[in-house]
């Protein structure tokens, strides 16, 4: 009983120093004096495995020589290398009953007699994973086997080290992680930190400092949304909700530097896990500002033109094949080539020929709607896309447009210079089935407007359809009828309201084709508005009334004046008073017996210059009218600030006036108001008797319509009688 009892007090002791993390060398001075209680006579060995080399080293052995010692170190394992070399080959107990018969110790056994060793009993000191870590050894002077308790006694004391050195190995490998977590967290280039599950920081490193400018001890306790800009709380609450219930994450925010910049910020958030449950995230910021900047310069790079900044044709291409799959083919592409680049270029040098691009680039850019995307793709060769615009009315505007701005001077490093563009105009539905062949068939087209005679557009109408060719064929019919004198004017009469006395009139465009007949006003004025081509129309319409107003009045008491009507395409461009002025010094006309019409809306877009240019018309002692007056936006009180004589109702006011209360009101106070403001009052759209009578009992200045004539050419106005209606 008292033997027993002493066992389990040794094991207990040796249990002990194991759980105390004392050193191993001491545990095993322990079991080895365990075991020496336990067999006086027997001398307790330690040899320590090597899976390097394959072989065992004697640590441990009270009472062995020297040269003994020295004898057993890294010798290779084997199943005839001793007991020990066997045992931890064999991985069992192995007991050597003789050690002077025994034939695997014919290498060993002069030295181990020498020591007085007569008998050897080796355990394998193995982990649970079968790996061997040694073997615990006992030589007694004698021959002899243990018994039951003998075996047990070193069995259990083989279990204890392979106990310890478990724990040692386990300590080690735990000091370890601490350490490289610890030199992880405190050396790592980028911020790590700790939050709890509330989202606030329990520990930070001095990445965080390094890259955001906040030290430890100013964030430990403040939440993670303190420092990311609000836009983007959403988003790393996310991230944090998911890693809280063990899902990694990766995203990118924007946060707030100490000093209150902000910077692009790439979070990984990692589950802090402990016994399957989540009590923490761990955090990894970096600042990827620079890498971003970075890829956005070099991605702007790939896709755009160095010189003039805009997009290249890989840019281009890249946005149309977008662009036609989100409008499902709603898209032109415009291909504008520089005419004359080359001789500029050559004869002026690259560098003014590059300022020129520049300069050109801006332009285009500048004319263009915010939807629209250009592009330079390769020498004096730019591109053009219009979304949602792929029909020739939406187009045509912006190709006549861009011609213009095109043909006007540049000046560059003191020179000024003028080119022009041939243009090659696809559209998506009608030229391709897909964006692919879009490019190509531009360049099929503006090769063809350089053969038209340069400073010109053309259309790819391969597969277009008939109403889109007679749309190209009229505009470019029209643009033959002024240069030919297929243009007549008409006029209608203007009446005074109270004698019926023709007064003024107006000049009305007509366009009599040699092969249509007479092509519909509301055929050809809609087209040229769209096109630009309403301005080389409004110059002959100014030109050739002021030329005929000689003719009407020749021989007249009381002179007609004539009144033209205006687009505000041509008001706004540049050098049309000088035009106006021209006009009249070229017919000798009487300024005074020209008026000039312009709308509602152009008033209200660009205020200031058209007041402006309005009082310089005036002053040179031509009249002004607002046509169409009360259809648009303008307050009845600005009128006072405009210089002009005249407003004229519009029609669709006058159609109701005898039976529609709103607009007979509306009517009534135009008049009133325009008389307050000393203006005349003309109304336009006159078909019957009672229109005209209801607006002599409104006092109103002058009438025009059907009732009284319709627009006549010029041969028939004169022989309208001086009074209308006739009799």
């Amino acid at each position: 009983m008292n033997r027993i009892l002493a066992e389990l007090a040794d094991q207990q002791k040796v249990q002990d120093m194991i759980a105390n993390h004392e050193p191993f060398m001491d545990i095993l001075a322990e079991v080895t004096r365990m075991v020496a209680r336990q067999m006086p006579s027997a001398v307790v060995t330690f040899m320590l495995y090597d899976s390097s080399d394959d072989t065992l080293t004697l640590v441990a052995g009270d009472g062995l020589s020297d040269a003994y010692k020295l004898a057993m170190q890294r010798k290779k394992i084997g199943p005839e290398v001793g007991t020990c070399g066997r045992a931890a080959f064999l991985r069992e107990v192995v007991v050597t009953h003789s050690i002077a018969d025994d034939p695997n110790w014919d290498a060993y056994r002069e030295a181990a007699l020498k020591e007085n060793l007569k008998s050897c009993w080796s355990v394998p000191v193995m982990m649970t994973d079968d790996e061997l870590l040694g073997t615990f050894a006992t030589y007694h002077p004698k021959p002899g086997s243990p018994d039951d308790d003998q075996l047990v006694l070193i069995t259990r004391a083989a279990g204890l080290l392979a106990f310890a050195l478990a724990r040692q190995q386990d300590q080690r490998a735990l000091r370890i992680q601490r350490q490289r977590y610890q030199s992880l967290f405190t050396y790592h280039p980028d911020a790590v930190f700790e939050l709890d599950l509330n989202g606030c920081f329990v520990a930070a490193n001095r990445g965080c400092e390094h890259i955001a400018g906040f030290a430890e001890e100013n964030i430990i306790g403040l939440h993670y949304e303190t420092f990311v800009k609000e836009e983007h709380h959403e988003v790393a609450g996310q991230a944090f909700k998911l890693a809280c219930n063990g899902i990694p994450q990766h995203y990118e925010v924007v946060a707030y530097h100490a000093g209150g910049d902000e910077y692009l910020l790439e979070v990984t958030n990692l589950p802090i896990v402990v016994d399957e449950e989540v009590v923490g995230v761990y955090g990894i910021g970096k600042d990827i500002t620079r890498e971003r900047e970075s890829e956005l310069k070099l991605h702007f790079q790939r896709t755009h033109d160095f010189l003039t900044g805009l997009s290249n044709r890989a840019g281009f291409e890249a946005r149309l094949a977008e662009d036609y799959r989100l409008s499902k083919g709603r898209v032109a592409v415009l291909l504008i080539n520089l005419d004359g680049f080359a001789s500029i270029n050559d004869g002026l040098g690259h560098t003014v020929g590059d300022h020129l691009l520049q300069a050109v680039a801006n332009r285009l850019a500048d004319g263009l709607e915010p939807g629209d995307f250009i592009a330079r793709f390769a020498g004096d060769e730019f591109g053009v896309l219009l979304t949602d615009r792929g029909r020739v009315e939406h187009t045509l505007p912006v190709v006549e447009a861009l011609l213009s701005l095109l043909a006007r001077p540049f000046v560059i490093d003191d020179h000024v210079l003028h080119i022009s563009a041939s243009i090659g105009v696809a559209l998506g539905r009608a030229s391709s089935r897909d964006d692919g062949t879009l490019i190509q068939h531009a360049h099929m087209a503006v090769r063809e407007a350089k053969a038209q005679g340069r400073n010109t557009w053309e259309w790819y109408a391969g597969d277009a359809n008939s109403s889109i060719r007679e749309h190209i064929a009229l505009r470019r019919e029209l643009l033959d009828a002024v240069v030919h004198n297929q243009l007549v004017l008409y006029y209608q009469p203007l009446v005074d309201a109270r004698t019926g006395k023709m007064t003024a009139l107006e000049a009305l465009v007509r366009w009599r084709h040699p092969e249509r007949g007479m092509v519909p006003p509301g055929d050809f004025i809609p087209l040229a508005e769209s096109t630009g081509q309403i301005i080389d129309l409004d110059r002959w319409v100014l030109r050739q009334a002021c030329k005929d107003l000689h003719t009407i009045n020749a021989g007249r008491d009381e002179p007609l004046t004539v009144a033209v009507n205006i687009s505000p395409v041509h008001f706004r461009r540049n050098g049309f008073f000088d035009e106006v002025s021209q006009a009249i010094e070229e017919s000798g006309l009487d300024p005074e017996s020209l008026e000039l019409e312009v709308t509602e809306g152009l008033m209200m877009a660009g205020t200031e210059k058209a007041i402006e240019l309005l009082q310089k018309i005036r002053n040179l002692g031509v009249k002004v009218a607002i046509d169409d007056f009360g259809t648009g936006f303008s307050s009845l009180s600005y009128l006072r600030q405009l210089p002009i004589n005249k407003v004229k109702i519009d029609r669709s006011f006058i159609r109701d006036i005898a039976g529609g209360r709103e607009s007979a009101a509306i009517v009534e106070g135009i008049i009133t108001m325009a008389h307050h403001l000393g203006l005349e009052v003309v109304a336009e759209g006159i078909e019957t008797p009672e229109q005209r009578d209801d607006l002599v009992q409104r006092r109103c200045d002058l009438l025009q319509g059907f009732y009284f004539s319709r627009p006549v050419p010029l041969a028939e106005l004169l022989k309208l009688p001086h009074q209308l209606p006739e009799a």
